[in-house]
């Protein structure tokens, strides 16, 4: 009898094992199928995607990824062990003014304190620049996408061109490389005019004034005490040799 408990003991407490895997197989889907749903009916993402930090596709990450090193210790032994950096990952909800939503993302803490300097998740959402592109990541370029056709933020830009004056599809006008170009020309051809063409005017009226050239007087050398001294000695040679050709003569 207690041989038969022992046996079947395992197979009773099969029931209460706690499965591994907590999401069903049939529910989980993979990383690639993910990226292709969240980069479906939008532009195409102009800059390649990294394959070796899968989960920054699906965040704010900043253009962060999975650092590999080494521990050094700094004692007298020399083995070292590998170890990996990750990047500070918050799990955050930040606000969208242009779509009136929030959003719960995984964002690391540097593009939290980037939209917080710029002013918000659109303002950095919306950025120009290569590196913001660049930094989005696909969940990013998505979002970007969604605010730039919202009903707001289209407001928000024809208030501005209002503001600036500008009709609608106008473009404002900056002066060009070639008109400043000739705005210096001008304005160098009149300082010729000023300091070198009234100095030629008087010359051709009178007659043309002979040019004189001075000579700058040229500074003497110092001379070493050295030199004086070897001076001082040639000198004293030269005096004796006339002497004593003085006394044969």
């Amino acid at each position: 009898m207690p041989f038969l408990s022992l046996f079947l003991l395992p197979q009773l407490l099969k029931g209460f094992a706690r499965k591994f895997h907590s999401t069903p197989l049939a529910a989980a889907k993979p990383s690639r199928r993910r990226l292709e749903h969240i980069l479906r009916n939008v532009p195409k993402y102009p800059y390649p995607i990294k394959h070796t930090f899968k989960q920054s596709w699906f965040g704010l990450y900043g253009g962060k990824h999975i650092q590999f090193g080494n521990n050094v210790p700094e004692n007298f032994l020399r083995y070292k062990t590998r170890r990996q950096w990750l990047p500070n990952v918050r799990h955050r909800s930040v606000y969208s003014r242009a779509l009136g939503m929030h959003f719960s993302l995984d964002i690391t803490t540097s593009v939290l304190r980037t939209i917080d300097k710029v002013g918000g998740l659109d303002a950095y959402l919306t950025g120009t620049k290569p590196a913001r592109l660049k930094e989005l990541g696909p969940t990013g370029w998505r979002l970007r996408w969604r605010v730039l056709n919202s009903p707001n933020y289209k407001r928000q830009l024809q208030a501005e061109r209002k503001a600036l004056g500008l009709a609608d599809g106008q473009e404002p006008v900056f002066p060009a490389a070639a008109s400043a170009a000739g705005a210096s020309d001008k304005l160098g051809g009149s300082l010729e005019d000023a300091f070198g063409g009234g100095e030629e005017g008087v010359k051709g009226e009178g007659e043309e004034e002979e040019e004189v050239a001075v000579a700058a007087p040229k500074k003497a050398k110092p001379i070493s005490a050295g030199k004086e001294l070897m001076a001082e000695l040639e000198r004293a040679r030269a005096q004796r040799g006339d002497r004593s050709g003085g006394k044969k003569a």
